[in-house]
């Protein structure tokens, strides 16, 4: 394919409202106008094209008939507000992620398991344990000031790096998937996986894979609605669920609902979800992969 040079050039928000205007994007009022050049403005025009562009006629590029600005306003409110509570289903299963693992091989194996390499690690050429050694002195020195690791340096000089349960405040969610999927014993996989009641340990590492690939997506404040995600988590024979389309926010909802409740911990996320769809009826949860009576299906 042969390219060419960039030459597109930028558009002031007045610009960019008189061209959708052009292609049949009604705004009724003065008001709306003004809405509008503040959505361009502060949100801009290529985020907001996210929200809008699937429904422009492939050949005319022109709006359905009677399309409002505000139908885009809603479509992004509702999806800022989707990654908001998505981003609050998350964090505290990502700490309940972490501690399953960091207890399980805290007691298994030392409270330093992951300097123990070739007891706990398998090797891989992608990613291995010289990495995750890596990553963890990287944030742990980073988080050098923190009052558990200072300490634990204060008295302590071996091992050089504090223990598991230290560390796990220290590095990302992402490490912590990645750790699971390359442990060698495949009885420690499917006892942290059984402590969420799943008795499959590759449907357990896809499905942690999945949600932080999600909480990036969401911290980073990509597009959920309409959007398709780029990992999906496997279907749970165990549990009984198959997704029609793993790659759907619907089943990594699903993956988020079904470990939550496992932990036990108070928890909102169907409620939420319930909320938010009736607050915006008008947006077609389809689009997310929800059917109509999603609330009743398994997982949920």
């Amino acid at each position: 394919m042969a390219k060419s040079t960039f030459s597109k050039k930028a558009a002031t928000p007045e610009q960019l409202l008189a061209k959708l205007k052009a292609q049949g994007l009604i705004t009724a009022s003065s008001v709306e106008d003004d809405e509008a050049l503040r959505y361009l403005r502060f949100v801009g025009g290529y985020r907001l094209k996210g929200y809008w562009y699937h429904l422009l006629n492939p050949t005319t590029k022109a709006f359905p008939s009677g399309f409002c600005f505000s139908q885009i306003v809603e479509r992004y409110e509702f999806d800022r507000e989707l990654r908001s509570i998505t981003a609050s289903a998350i964090e505290p299963l990502e700490i309940s992620i972490r501690c399953a693992i960091a207890n399980h091989l805290s007691l298994s194996h030392s409270p330093h398991w992951f300097l123990d390499v070739q007891t706990v690690f398998k090797p891989v050429s992608n990613w291995g344990a010289g990495q995750l050694i890596n990553k963890i002195e990287q944030e742990t020195r980073r988080s050098k000031d923190k009052a558990f690791v200072a300490h634990y340096h204060a008295h302590h000089e071996d091992p050089y790096l504090p223990p598991s349960w230290s560390v796990s405040e220290c590095v990302t969610f992402g490490l912590w998937s990645r750790t699971y999927s390359i442990l060698r014993n495949p009885q420690d996989k499917k006892s942290i996986a059984m402590k969420f009641g799943i008795d499959q340990a590759d449907a357990f590492a896809s499905w942690i894979h999945a949600i932080t690939v999600l909480r990036n997506t969401v911290a980073h404040n990509g597009r959920l609605l309409g959007n398709t995600l780029s990992i999906q988590p496997s279907n749970s024979k165990n549990l009984n669920i198959r997704f029609s389309d793993n790659k759907s926010f619907y089943a990594s909802a699903t993956v988020i609902n079904v470990l939550l409740t496992s932990t036990g911990l108070p928890q909102q996320w169907k409620l939420q979800l319930q909320s938010l769809f009736a607050k915006y009826p008008n947006i077609e949860i389809s689009e997310l992969g929800f059917s109509p009576n999603w609330h009743t299906q398994t997982g949920w």
